[in-house]
């Protein structure tokens, strides 16, 4: 019976660890940008982000 309750809690944790990754990358670029002066292109390129993942930081960033 707590089946559905575990797999809920499961998928909650899953959705919180990736929302703190995304929040750790874009503090990680907005700081590179602003001591190093990079573009949010080399920041992301020296963080190693995925190009698959570039769009969502780049719309992130501008929302901020």
């Amino acid at each position: 019976m707590c089946n559905l309750s575990d797999g809920v809690e499961e998928m909650g944790i899953k959705k919180g660890i990736q929302k703190g990754i995304e929040q750790n990358t874009i503090a990680s670029i907005k700081s590179l940008i602003e001591t190093l002066k990079l573009t949010a292109e080399e920041a992301m390129n020296a963080l190693k982000v995925p190009d698959s993942d570039r769009e969502k930081y780049f719309s992130m960033l501008k929302q901020q």
